[in-house]
């Protein structure tokens, strides 16, 4: 096919085979000391080999103090260049051009990370941290401009063609430049400007005119007071005579809006590309654009009508390191479509665990072993076309299993299909629809319209079976509560909402439903029992949709219970029980209380000798992304906690047998009812509990083991009736909680983590008040 996007280009001294750029995206598979890994290779390899003309990789730090992540890759001492180089060659093996990325976060950096204050400009506080920075001194600022002359000398010794400099995103260059930021009075604050032209001369004196030098600049950063569009335009009438060879165009500032900074999927698609055209009528230098840009007619589009010379591709290439070779050789039905959910190259990224991806749960483990595992048969029968039944599927197919795949309604998705219909999601229909897609192209028997049984299943003759019948919605008990609409009834339309709406339960579910009704012009009350609500939402979605609640007048009522419904009129009272008042009378009344996990068959198939293993919401509702990785790892025979920072639910099963959990253990208070348990969690979806929140069963469980290490403050074993968790207190004072099959794996998983926690931070200082002791010290084991 004759396409532009695989015409070459050229940037200064180098020319790259096609227009279509890896942007840089942070993956934390670098080690802690910032060297390269295994890992990290095997993931830029992956993404090379898939077509892409030019490889920007990841965020280099060229100073410890301007350090973003515990896993980032380094480029501050000599040390490094090995495995740079190693880098470096292995991306120019698979036909593609390899560019550094060299940055400073300034105030943006990770105080954790860095094992004290930030530096900038001026001692103005980065929001998204909350930290104020220290005021860099004028002996400082040269310190930090010799580091990024260093780090550009490494990365060329190293074999890099070329280097991006970070000049925009709102880290240390544009807190220079920008008025906003930098408040000082010296020649650094007379001339905003002076740092940033002082950068690139450090950086292009230390790699002459035999590489070539691109800036990434934010052609407006989205923030009142800010760097705007005419700052933009008159930093790129600069770059030329400076020395630039080309100019990488985003919008957006990690501190102070990180809804652009991550161009999220609510916000208005094209924006980009229109300043980037502003910027290329007033440069001869060649334009590259980034920002949610997958979508190969509109990559044709910006480069046809010249918007742009070329497009950078980042959380798109996440999920499917091959869109360059598809849309080149007209296979782009089977892309796999990023949906700019952040929820594993974003989300996961913050916890510390490597980077993942909803539609591609290979992502960040491109360097494990795939070959199929002899133990398991040849026929896999899968129950159930959710995210996870269809990831299972998949997977097992591509590693040559014969699968059949039974889904009851006649169409594929499950709860996947809910995904896109709440506001600001509808680029979630993306990766529903390339997920059907690939299971219906790949070969796998698909049948619709078919009611599992275990009789039915079994005439299969399976080797194996991976249950994925989803969850149903979970009725609390209030009295007086009649005719209860389940959350997704709304959305498909199969009940209309009144005018006065009540939805009972705040957490991401709860919340949506209440974003897609007050959007329809309903009038909207949220009664949430917890102190906070969509604690299990990833954290920019939170924000922006708190803030559209807010904005449409929805009121949330947090720390608050039903007591009882009389004549559709709401009775209610704290969490102990006092302050009873009314809300009002209702017209509806939602219901977005959590969900029960739905296995009809797993008993009945494992009486008769199957080897069955249960995926997604059938063993603990969650989201997506968890079914996915659920799925994807139960099609290779094991457990998704067997893998650390995997965290997919399966319960795997061995020839058939079912491995016995420890007997019921009881705690001071008294044992604990499951029931509750497995309430709390679906509710918070496993994910992101405060410590002033711990919810009763939980506080209350038999800790079975504790830990006590210098990043998990609370890392703990416990047993409630017959289930096993671990809960874990992250550096960011989140506490996870995860279902282990049995003590055994609970105890293999604690000692994984901790022994990832020691080389994580090894040499850092602490990161938690809570730390008592280093090494780890059990109790009660």
């Amino acid at each position: 096919m004759n396409d532009n996007a695989f015409a070459p280009v050229s940037i200064g001294p180098v020319t790259v085979p096609n227009r279509l750029a890896l942007a840089p995206v942070k993956t934390a598979l670098a080690s802690p000391d910032g060297t390269v890994t295994t890992d990290l290779v095997a993931y830029y390899q992956r993404r090379a080999l898939g077509g892409v003309g030019l490889v920007i990789i990841e965020p280099m730090y060229v100073d410890p103090r301007g350090r973003e992540h515990p896993r980032q890759l380094g480029a501050h001492e000599d040390r490094l260049i090995g495995g740079m180089r190693t880098l470096a060659k292995v991306i120019r093996h698979q036909g593609a051009v390899p560019f550094a990325h060299l940055n400073h976060a300034g105030r943006a950096a990770n105080p954790k990370a860095i094992g004290g204050p930030a530096e900038a400009p001026s001692a103005v506080a980065c929001p998204s941290t909350g930290a104020t920075p220290e005021t860099m001194s004028e002996a400082r600022i040269h310190e930090v401009l010799a580091g990024y002359r260093k780090a550009a000398e490494r990365v060329c010794s190293a074999g890099f063609d070329g280097i991006e400099l970070q000049l925009g995103l709102g880290y240390l260059p544009a807190q220079f430049l920008s008025a906003r930021t930098n408040r000082r009075s010296d020649r650094w604050g007379r001339d905003r400007s002076r740092f940033a032209r002082e950068v690139v001369a450090a950086v292009r004196s230390a790699t002459g005119n035999r590489h070539a030098l691109i800036v990434r600049l934010s052609a407006d950063e989205k923030v009142v007071g800010g760097l705007r569009l005419e700052h933009a335009i008159n930093l790129v009438q600069q770059l030329a005579a400076w020395g630039v060879d080309g100019v990488h165009v985003v919008t957006g500032s990690s501190c102070d809006s990180p809804p652009w900074y991550y161009q999220h999927m609510s916000l208005p698609a094209g924006v980009n590309e229109e300043l980037a055209a502003e910027l290329r009528k007033v440069t001869s230098l060649p334009v590259l654009v980034a920002g949610r840009l997958g979508d190969p007619d509109r990559i044709r589009t910006i480069l046809a009508a010249g918007l742009a010379d070329m497009v950078a591709l980042g959380r798109p290439l996440v999920a499917d390191p091959d869109l360059p070779l598809k849309m080149r050789d007209g296979r782009e039905a089977e892309i796999m479509a990023c949906g700019s959910c952040l929820q594993g190259c974003l989300a996961r990224v913050r916890t510390g665990q490597p980077i993942g991806c909803l539609i591609n749960p290979a992502a960040g483990h491109e360097a494990e072993p795939s070959a199929p595992l002899p133990a398991l048969g040849t026929r896999l029968v899968v129950v159930g076309g959710g995210p996870a039944g269809l990831q299972a599927a998949l997977s097992a197919h591509l590693r040559g299993l014969d699968v059949t795949l039974l889904e009851r309604e006649d169409h594929l998705g499950g709860r996947f299909t809910l995904a896109h219909l709440t506001p600001g999601k509808a680029t979630m229909a993306g990766p529903l629809r390339s997920l059907v897609v690939a299971v219906e192209r790949s070969g796998v028997d698909v049948r619709t319209s078919t009611e599992a049984t275990a009789a039915s299943v079994l005439a299969l003759q399976p080797d194996r079976v991976i249950l994925a019948t989803g969850s149903v919605s979970q009725i609390p008990n209030i009295p007086g509560l009649q005719n209860p609409v389940a959350a997704e009834d709304l959305l498909t339309g199969k009940h209309i909402a009144g005018r006065w709406v009540l939805v009972v339960g705040g957490g991401m579910v709860g919340i949506e439903a209440a974003d897609w009704l007050a959007a329809g012009s309903h009038v909207v009350v949220v009664v949430e029992l917890l102190k906070a609500v969509a604690s299990d939402m990833e954290t920019v979605s939170r924000t922006l949709t708190l803030r559209r609640l807010e904005e449409r007048g929805v009121d949330i009522f947090t720390g608050t219970r039903i007591d009882r419904i009389e004549d559709d009129e709401v009775f209610v009272s704290d969490v102990e029980g006092s302050e009873q008042r009314s809300l009002g009378r209702f017209n509806t009344i939602v219901i977005a209380t959590g969900r029960q996990a739905h296995d009809p068959l797993s008993a009945s198939l494992r009486a008769a000798g199957v080897d069955v293993a249960i995926v997604g919401d059938a063993i603990i509702p969650g989201q997506v992304i968890d079914a996915t990785a659920g799925g994807h790892a139960a099609a290779f025979g094991i457990s998704p906690s067997d893998s650390l920072g995997t965290r997919g639910h399966a319960e795997a099963r061995v020839s058939g047998r079912e491995k016995k959990r420890p007997r019921p253990l009881t705690s001071g208070q008294g044992q604990m009812r499951n029931h509750e348990l497995i309430s709390t969690l679906r509710r918070y979806r496993l994910l992101s509990l405060h410590p002033g929140e711990l919810p009763g069963p939980l506080a209350t469980a038999q800790v079975v083991r504790a830990d006590a290490t210098c990043v998990a403050g609370c890392i703990r074993i416990l047993a409630v009736d017959d289930l096993i968790l671990v809960q874990e207190e992250t550096a960011d004072g989140d506490l996870l909680v995860r279902y282990l099959p049995s003590l055994e794996r609970a105890q293999v998983f604690v000692e994984r983590r901790l022994d990832s926690y020691s080389r994580l931070w090894h040499g850092l200082s602490c990161p938690l008040t809570a730390c008592r002791s280093w090494p780890p010290q059990a109790t009660g084991r």
